[in-house]
């Protein structure tokens, strides 16, 4: 008969080798860092960010068989060593920062920051949301902020930013529509489930919208109104100069402005 001494010798062991496995895999993250500063060219920074890659990984993890470990407590804990082996790739460079805006000072956002991101970046907070796009276009930094419409419709200004897009919808595993994103100098690319950020400054109600957006293909859903122009999701990757788009019966001021994959 197996005893109580007997099963925590056994959590004991188990600890002991998952610790070895999670410093062997934070070795590894040390040896990536090296190769890529050998690749890149000189006196060039490019985002530690690939959330295409991590998306895709931890969906096979959850894929795998599991007898007792949650969907929920596999995504943190791989979020962790995911954020932890950023932190030993960007040492030399200062790392990874998360921005928040002092405007929100939501510790709903932290928190969904934190999920997702984990606990290795630093993080602070900034004036508001046009500091926290200016922040973002730092490849070392990530901004957060809230979809509440009265913080205003800051996301549009995403239309005239080059290379400040969406990566991540939070909270990431809410099955709901997202209530805050993540901001960073990276071009997201498709990872075969995906949303799409697209804004219109169409006078048409959100739902001829989405019914318009239909007719074109699209699945979407409308997630935010403010100051006269709209928000939505359109489910799957589009591609910024989709010619399904390009059409003025879908606003004169409209585009893409990230994609964000989903868990």
């Amino acid at each position: 008969m197996t005893t109580l001494a007997d099963l925590r010798t056994r959590i004991d062991a188990l600890d002991a080798e998952l610790l070895r496995l999670i410093d062997a895999r934070a070795a590894l993250g040390k040896a990536i860092g090296e190769a890529k500063a050998q690749e890149e060219p000189a006196n060039t920074q490019v985002s530690l960010l690939r959330p295409d890659r991590e998306a895709m990984l931890i969906r096979k993890l959850i894929a795998m068989p599991r007898e007792a470990a949650s969907e929920s407590v596999v995504v943190r804990i791989w979020r962790e060593l995911i954020s932890e082996n950023l932190r030993i790739q960007g040492a030399a460079h200062g790392g990874l920062h998360l921005n928040l805006s002092t405007a929100e000072h939501s510790k709903e956002v932290l928190v969904w920051a934190r999920e997702r991101f984990g606990f290795a970046p630093s993080f602070g907070y900034v004036n508001d949301a046009t500091a926290a796009i200016q922040a973002a276009r730092d490849v070392r930094h990530i901004s957060v902020l809230s979809l509440d419409p009265r913080g205003g419709a800051w996301w549009a200004r995403l239309l005239a930013e080059p290379k400040v897009r969406v990566i991540a919808a939070l909270p990431e595993l809410s099955s709901a529509r997202p209530y805050a994103v993540a901001l960073a100098s990276i071009q997201p690319e498709p990872t075969g489930d995906d949303m799409t950020f697209w804004v219109s400054d169409s006078a048409e109600h959100e739902n001829k919208i989405v019914e318009a957006l239909g007719q074109r293909g699209f699945a979407a859903e409308w997630l935010c109104t403010a100051q006269g122009l709209k928000l939505f999701g359109i489910i799957g990757f589009v591609q910024e100069h989709d010619e399904r788009l390009a059409t003025k019966t879908l606003g004169s001021l409209s585009g893409i402005i990230g994609a964000a994959p989903r868990i």
